[in-house]
């Protein structure tokens, strides 16, 4: 008898220690309209389970992808309201809300460099982008960190080769590609990878702007067979995760460094998974029907020459967006990427020489002992 009571004694120990583990646990709802297949996804899987482990439970995250709990163009109003708790925020959807990102994404035919812009880009936008940091305060959220992607280039449903061949085609133009699509006399329309995928399956799109990658991770190659591989730089801005200020105040100092400290595996994991991507798919896709090829030479002198005109003209495409400092966000920029050429050069670009650097330079400086507006 003694020692079924004993026994029940300690039952009832475990499940009262069991319920106040659940009370204390702690949830980060996830939105993204990444498709389920994208590459990035099992990134921020890990990413996802590390906080967990390294909390011990009392903090998880409930992921939700392909849009299918807020879309792009509302998942910063979502958060901002508190339908969820982070998200993927891409600002050349809304620009008119995130006019500073829009204007970072004016940079992005300038990036021929991913882990330079990577980096410099997060370092930016966390510490010396007052405006950035403004922006999203408009939304109640705490940028964290993103990732500077791989050049775009163009997937297309028939082979465009020449210049002409352009004229008046519609083609997925944001930010400075909707200019470039214009000096190219196409029909620039802003929509969201995974939009543009139905619109070039639909036939209301001839031509698609993303990475290699997109072939797989967007769908492309289902209704695009003809990619141009004539680089056009890495799309900058937008943010992989960003949490919510009352969230992120509601965490303790420990569960908030479990954050910070596994930013830098998942920037790594995704700029280096889309860089070995789109090698490997060019090579996968090949085999399925798909034509890599580059324009006449005549596309990329004119794409050359639209990016030096262009470039003088950034800080006042800025102003005219509404940045209060268009100059100091473009010197700055240049001087982090000059920066970060500096590092790699001397130390390397090996995927774990770069998460250290990652961590040291930019993500271990994250204050995570105060409450932010405390």
């Amino acid at each position: 008898m003694k020692t079924k009571l004993i026994g029940a004694a300690l039952g009832l120990t475990t499940l009262a220690a069991t319920h106040a583990l659940a009370q204390n646990t702690k949830k980060i709802v996830y939105a993204s309209y990444l498709s389920p297949q994208h590459i990035t996804n099992p990134v921020l899987t890990e990413f996802f389970k590390a906080i967990e482990e390294d909390t011990n439970g009392s903090l998880t995250v409930e992921s939700h992808v392909g849009g299918s709990l807020l879309s792009g163009r509302d998942i910063p109003g979502g958060v901002r309201d508190g339908v969820a708790d982070a998200g993927y925020f891409v600002g050349a959807y809304i620009p008119s809300e995130m006019p500073v990102d829009n204007y970072l994404a004016q940079f992005s035919l300038w990036n021929s460099e991913p882990l330079v812009m990577t980096a410099a880009l997060n370092e930016l936008v966390l510490f010396n982008c007052p405006e950035c940091t403004e922006e999203y305060a408009k939304f109640n959220t705490r940028y964290l960190a993103s990732y500077a992607l791989t050049p775009y280039v163009y997937h297309c449903r028939s082979e465009l080769t020449k210049l002409e061949d352009f004229k008046g085609k519609r083609v997925r133009g944001i930010a400075a590609y909707g200019d470039l699509a214009r000096a190219l006399e196409a029909v620039p329309v802003n929509v969201s990878p995974d939009e543009a995928y139905e619109a070039l399956d639909r036939g209301i799109l001839e031509c698609a702007l993303h990475s290699v990658a997109a072939q797989k991770a967007r769908s492309y190659g289902e209704a695009a067979k003809f990619v141009i591989l004539d680089p056009l730089g890495g799309y900058l801005g937008a943010s992989t995760f960003n949490l919510r200020i009352p969230k992120w105040n509601d965490l303790t100092p420990d569960e908030r460094k479990a954050i910070t400290d596994n930013l830098p595996a998942m920037v790594t994991g995704a700029i280096f998974n889309y860089i070995e991507e789109d090698k490997k798919i060019i090579e996968e896709y090949t085999k399925t029907g798909t034509k890599f090829y580059n324009a006449d030479p005549e596309f990329a002198a004119f794409v050359e020459d639209f990016k030096k005109d262009y470039r003088p003209n950034i800080i006042d495409k800025g102003t005219e967006m509404g940045i209060k400092d268009p100059q100091a966000i473009s010197d700055e920029l240049d001087r982090l990427a000059e920066k970060w050429r500096g590092l790699l050069a001397e130390n390397g670009t090996d995927k774990e020489t770069y998460e250290r650097l990652l961590h040291e330079e930019i993500f271990s400086k994250i204050d995570t002992q105060s409450p932010i507006g405390e």
